[in-house]
């Protein structure tokens, strides 16, 4: 028997805690440092942003796996993308907009900042099943069936063996920021000049970050048309996606940034199977804050922090 296909039989007989202890590099005292209840539990970004640090230099460790849901047919959609990393400085206001929060706690959307650092940048193709899964749940919440998350991610941390399944919300930015649904490329109704001046800003250094064959993709014919031939799917696009002298061109409507908001994270460190839920907040963050000295099974955060976290069993 070839040494893969014993290592394949070998992995297949293996339980949770044996693939968490058979990586070397492991390390186990994270989970442990939770079993105190005195102790402050680090919230799933605290705990994502090491795990990412861990995993930089590993290849393909940025793949993720976003999984969505067909509205018509109510059938699963799995994909996997590339994450390219959290968005900074995003307005609260839009954050609200979103997946709700904030409001009556006395404090204004700049001091709301501080709480949702956490929006999670990738990007699509406007003509993608994503984007009109998307419009099927916006048409759902205008005949009253208004649902919760709109796609889950699926994280694994190989160097740690750790998986993050995040829960949240998606949304779409086109040329003139924030899309309302999948044929409608305006800005949402709701959002404010200043936050779509920054959500266009963060698409389009985005597109200047890309390669030069990833913006020729936007370029291509409609993705899922019978493919005819290489020298077809090339014609009229622009090589890199640069002009005659060289400049990157602007990113064409068929260029989104996709972000996803996070409302729920389950985290799984297997070796020690420590296992943690973590639930966004949308009241204020006084009323959070009473919540939790009311509740000693509810772990309050620093700073007033509306993330809620608590160990389950894995």
């Amino acid at each position: 028997m070839s040494s893969s296909l014993k290592d394949s039989s070998s992995q297949q007989e293996e339980g949770l805690s044996d693939i968490g202890r058979s990586t070397t590099n492991c390390d186990s005292n994270d989970g442990d440092a939770n079993n105190n209840n005195n102790e402050r539990m680090p919230n799933w970004k605290e705990r994502i942003d090491i795990s990412i640090a861990k995993s930089r230099k590993i290849r393909g460790s940025n793949f993720v796996q976003i999984s969505t849901i067909n509205y018509e047919t109510m059938e699963p959609r799995c994909r996997t993308v590339v994450f390219r990393g959290f968005l900074k400085g995003v307005p609260f206001g839009a954050v609200k907009e979103v997946v709700g929060g904030g409001g009556g706690g006395g404090g204004g959307d700049e001091e709301d900042e501080k709480f949702y650092d956490c929006v999670m940048k990738m990007i699509t193709d406007l003509r993608s099943n994503k984007v009109k899964e998307l419009e099927m749940f916006h048409e759902l919440k205008k005949v009253g069936r208004e649902g919760g998350n709109t796609v889950e991610m699926v994280w694994w941390f190989p160097k740690s063996n750790e998986q993050y399944r995040i829960s949240g919300r998606l949304q779409f930015i086109g040329s003139n920021g924030p899309l309302h649904s999948y044929t409608d490329c305006q800005a949402t109704s709701g959002s404010s000049g200043q936050s779509n001046d920054y959500f266009v800003a963060e698409r389009r250094q985005q597109w200047g970050n890309l390669s030069d064959m990833a913006r020729e993709q936007f370029y291509w014919e409609k993705p899922g048309i019978p493919f005819v031939s290489t020298s077809e799917q090339s014609k009229g696009v622009p090589a890199g996606g640069r002009d005659a002298d060289g400049k990157v061109l602007p990113p064409p409507d068929s260029f989104l940034l996709m972000l996803l908001y996070p409302t729920k994270i389950d985290y799984l460190k297997l070796g020690d199977n420590y296992r943690q839920i973590d639930e966004w907040d949308r009241g204020d963050a006084a009323a959070a804050a009473a919540a939790a000295a009311a509740d000693d099974d509810a772990v309050e955060l620093a700073d007033g922090c509306r993330w809620k976290s608590m160990r389950v069993n894995p």
